[in-house]
C-alpha cells in the first residue's frame, strides 16, 4: 500500500512540475494536520530506516491552498534535514511545529544536525547552490521550495541556526520557518 501510495504521489508530482508555471491552478480547502500526515507517510520508511525521529506538534487548521505544492515544499525541507542528519552518529531528531498565530500559519521545522555553515545561510535558497557532492545534489530543492512558498502560496520562508534543549541535552540545528498569510488573496 505504501509503495502504491508513493507511486501515486510521484505521478502527481510529475504533473505538478508540468504545471509549475501555470498560474491559474485551483486552490482547495486543506487541513494542516492532514497535509503533514500525507507528507510524513511519503517519507516515513526512509526516515525510520535511518533512525530519524520526527517530533510533531501540529494544530488542526483548515485553509485554502495548493496541497501538493505545500507537500512538495515540506518534503524538500525534511529531506535536506535527513541528508544532514545521516552524517551524524548520535541521536537524530526533526521537530515540526505548526500553528496559527494571528492571520498566519507558522510551520517551523528544525533538526539537530549542527546547523548551516554561516557563509551558506544567505545562499541556501539560490538555484544550483549545493553543499553536496555533484552526484547527490542539484541545488534545486530549496530554491524550488522558496519559489513554491513565496510565489505560489504567497508566503515567506526563512532559515537560521538554532540552539535548543531537548530532553536535558543541548543541540544546534537548522531551523526553517514558513509563514502563510491566511488573508493574503492572490492578485
Amino acid at each position: 500500500d505504501r509503495i502504491n501510495h508513493s507511486a501515486q504521489y510521484l505521478s502527481e508530482t510529475i504533473d505538478d512540475f508540468r504545471n509549475f508555471f501555470i498560474p491559474n491552478k485551483e486552490k482547495s480547502k486543506v487541513n494542516l494536520l492532514e497535509v503533514f500526515k500525507k507528507t510524513l507517510d511519503l517519507i516515513s520508511a526512509q526516515f525510520n530506516s535511518k533512525e530519524i525521529k520526527i517530533i510533531k506538534n501540529i494544530e488542526t487548521i483548515e485553509f485554502e491552498s495548493y496541497e501538493n505544492e505545500l507537500i512538495q515544499a515540506l518534503i524538500n525541507i525534511l529531506n535536506n534535514s535527513r541528508d544532514e542528519l545521516i552524517k551524524k552518529e548520535n541521536e537524530r531528531f526533526i521537530f515540526v511545529d505548526a500553528y496559527k498565530n494571528d492571520d498566519y500559519i507558522n510551520i517551523v521545522i528544525k533538526d539537530n544536525a549542527g546547523g548551516v555553515i554561516k557563509e551558506n545561510l544567505n545562499k541556501i535558497f539560490e538555484p544550483y547552490f549545493t553543499t553536496k557532492y555533484k552526484s547527490q545534489g542539484t541545488g534545486i530543492g530549496l530554491y524550488m521550495t522558496e519559489e513554491i512558498i513565496t510565489k505560489h502560496l504567497n508566503g515567506h520562508i526563512s532559515v537560521k541556526n538554532k540552539a535548543f534543549v531537548f530532553n536535558d541535552k543541548k543541540y544546534v540545528g537548522a531551523q526553517f520557518r514558513i509563514m502563510l498569510n491566511l488573508n493574503n488573496e492572490e492578485e
